[in-house]
């Protein structure tokens, strides 16, 4: 169990370190993070909007921030390329929220469509 705790330590600094400069992104998670919050809210009133809110905002913003906000030059504070961080990264890196975001961008016009012409029973 030491092991696994000592690697998402070092995980999640990874993460902080290299992929959290931009003010822009840091905002954008903000945003993500209150969406979340939002979705954990409703989820026992209205389940489908909480998916929604979760999905397609929280993590739609939070992977818009990586994708675009974050330079993809250099990193001269930690001294690494672009190449040896999307090496070492855990989860999506940037081909990854390439099709993260085409399926969020297209759940935008589909999913929410569906949800409002379905008879879908509503929690009250």
């Amino acid at each position: 169990m030491d092991g696994f705790r000592e690697a998402l330590r070092i995980q999640r600094w990874d993460d902080h370190r290299y992929y959290h400069h931009s003010r822009i992104n840091q905002s954008l998670h903000f945003v993500s993070a209150i969406s979340f919050l939002f979705s954990y809210v409703m989820i026992f009133k209205d389940p489908a909007i909480a998916a929604l809110a979760g999905w397609l905002v929280a993590m739609t913003t939070r992977q818009a921030g990586h994708f675009f906000f974050e330079p993809r030059d250099y990193d001269v504070v930690n001294e690494a390329t672009h190449e040896h961080k999307e090496e070492i990264k855990v989860g999506y890196n940037l081909q990854r929220k390439v099709v993260l975001m085409t399926i969020s961008a297209t759940g935008l016009g589909i999913i929410p469509f569906v949800y409002v012409i379905s008879d879908a029973p509503r929690l009250s």
